[in-house]
């Protein structure tokens, strides 16, 4: 006895799916983390007659504030790409930062990408703390007759 045809098709199908999600789990990912300011609207900003709210308008909230009273606003935005399992790998990564005058107005623009960060080297050493080690074993041991109980 021969099997119908539509359960030919049916495995056929469900064979393309399978190849489908292992084709779309395969693929990258690009996710864009932060504020990338898009370039026309930067653009749109003249140091000397833009001021604080136009600003606003055209690129949103900023990112960060400079500290100490300093009228600068930084956007910061990067992209990475992460395919399966692997690790992320950034692909580009802007900031773009705005000086204002105290009344307000643009003074200057400027943006740093990759090639303005530097690498840093984390250590990966311990600080020994005072005292001795004790395990976990000596810890109850050395506990035994220590407490008396109340009356």
């Amino acid at each position: 006895m021969r099997p119908p045809v539509t359960f030919f098709r049916f495995r056929a199908g469900l064979a393309g799916m399978a190849l489908a999600a292992a084709v779309a789990a395969c693929s990258p990912q690009i996710v864009t983390h932060g504020n990338m300011v898009d370039v026309d609207a930067l653009a749109k900003i003249e140091p000397g007659r833009t001021d604080q709210s136009t600003v606003l308008a055209l690129l949103g909230s900023p990112s960060s504030q400079g500290n100490f009273g300093e009228p600068t606003w930084y956007y910061i935005g990067q992209l990475t790409e992460r395919q399966a399992f692997y690790r992320p790998e950034t692909i580009e990564r802007r900031v773009v930062y705005i000086d204002f005058e105290p009344d307000g107005t643009v003074m200057s623009i400027g943006s740093l990408d990759m090639d303005d960060g530097k690498k840093i080297a984390f250590v990966d050493r311990e600080t020994p703390t005072a005292g001795q080690r004790i395990t976990l074993l000596r810890q109850l041991i050395g506990n035994i007759g220590r407490f008396t109980p109340t009356e």
